[in-house]
């Protein structure tokens, strides 16, 4: 639980920022679209226990 935490973090800092980056330039509803999808791909992950070592090759 706490690497999880420890992930989250800045993660989360920096989806923050490239929401405020792109406030300005993009529809609301391209943002929220884009972090639906985010959210999506990494409960997958985390449902699958999908790791950067897994995805290249190396258990």
């Amino acid at each position: 639980m706490n690497k999880n935490i420890i992930l989250a973090v800045p993660f989360g800092l920096l989806a923050a920022a490239l929401v405020l980056f792109f406030a300005g330039s993009l529809p609301v509803e391209a943002i929220v679209g884009f972090a639906a999808v985010l959210v999506v791909l990494r409960i997958a992950a985390l449902e699958y226990r999908i790791t950067w070592r897994s995805l290249f090759g190396r258990s």
